[in-house]
C-alpha cells in the first residue's frame, strides 16, 4: 500500500496532513468586516455630519499558488461602509477603503479536494472619506495645509480626504476544489476565510496633494469574513 500512497502524494493527490500539495486558484471574493469608526465619527460630529457605520461589505479578488506546501497569494479588495445623509442640513458623508495584500500561508491539510491553512497578509490600504455639502460651504485656503476640522466644516460641494495605512491580516481559511471526475485536475473552487485586521501605524491624511493636519486614526481594526469562488487547478 505504501507505493500507491507515495504516488498519490507525488501527483498532489494525497489525503490529509502531509499527504499532498495544495491546489492553486484564481478567485473573486465578498464578505463583511467590522472596524472601529469611533474616532472618525467624533471628528465629523463637530461639523454635524451623521455617524458612519462600523460595518462594511467587502468585494474583490486575487490568486493563490503553491510552492511545496507553502501558499503564496495576492489580493485586491474594496470595503464599502455606505453613505449617511442629513436632509435638514444637506450634508452627506461616505466612507470606502481599498487595500492590496501579499499573502503567505501553509497548507496544514492538503487533500485532493480540500485545502486548510493559516495565512498572513501584509499590505497597504487607503480610506477615502467623501464629505459633501449641497450649499457649498467654501473650502480651506489654497496653499496651506488644512486641519481635518477645517475640511469637515468647509468641504465645498465635495471633498475627498484620503488616509493611508499599513495593514496586517492574520487569518485561517479553507478552499474546496470541485472536480467532475477522478482524472480532472481543473475545476471550480469555493472557500471561506476568517481573520482580523491590524493597522500598526496612525493613518496619514491628505487632500488634493496637501497634508491634512490632526486627522482621526481610521486604520482598520476588527474581524472579517470573506467567501470566495473561482477556478482551481493542481
Amino acid at each position: 500500500m505504501a507505493a500507491p500512497l507515495a504516488a498519490q502524494g507525488a501527483r498532489g493527490e494525497g489525503v490529509g496532513y502531509g499527504g499532498a500539495f495544495p491546489f492553486a486558484t484564481i478567485f473573486v471574493s465578498t464578505g463583511g468586516s467590522l472596524v472601529s469608526t469611533d474616532a472618525l465619527n467624533a471628528a465629523i460630529d463637530t461639523a454635524k455630519y451623521f455617524a458612519v457605520s462600523n460595518d462594511a461589505i467587502t468585494y474583490g479578488g486575487g490568486a493563490r499558488v503553491h510552492w511545496g506546501r507553502m501558499i503564496l497569494g495576492a489580493e485586491l479588495a474594496t470595503s464599502d461602509f455606505g453613505e449617511e445623509g442629513d436632509p435638514t442640513r444637506g450634508r452627506t458623508v461616505a466612507l470606502r477603503s481599498r487595500f492590496v495584500l501579499g499573502q503567505v500561508g501553509y497548507a496544514w491539510w492538503a487533500g485532493r479536494h480540500l485545502n486548510l491553512y493559516p495565512m498572513l497578509g501584509v499590505g497597504t490600504g487607503t480610506m477615502v472619506l467623501t464629505l459633501s455639502d449641497r450649499n457649498g460651504g467654501g473650502a480651506p485656503p489654497a496653499g496651506v495645509e488644512p486641519t481635518f476640522a477645517e475640511v469637515a466644516l468647509h468641504p465645498n460641494f465635495t471633498s475627498k480626504p484620503k488616509a493611508t495605512y499599513l495593514l496586517f491580516e492574520p487569518s485561517v481559511g479553507a478552499d474546496w476544489l470541485v472536480l467532475r471526475s477522478v482524472g480532472d485536475r481543473m475545476g471550480l473552487t469555493i472557500g471561506a476565510r476568517l481573520g482580523t485586521k491590524i493597522s500598526p501605524n496612525r493613518a496619514t491624511w491628505r487632500l488634493d496633494g496637501r497634508k491634512v493636519i490632526g486627522g482621526p486614526d481610521v486604520g482598520p481594526d476588527g474581524a472579517w469574513l470573506r467567501l470566495t469562488a473561482g477556478i482551481g487547478w493542481r
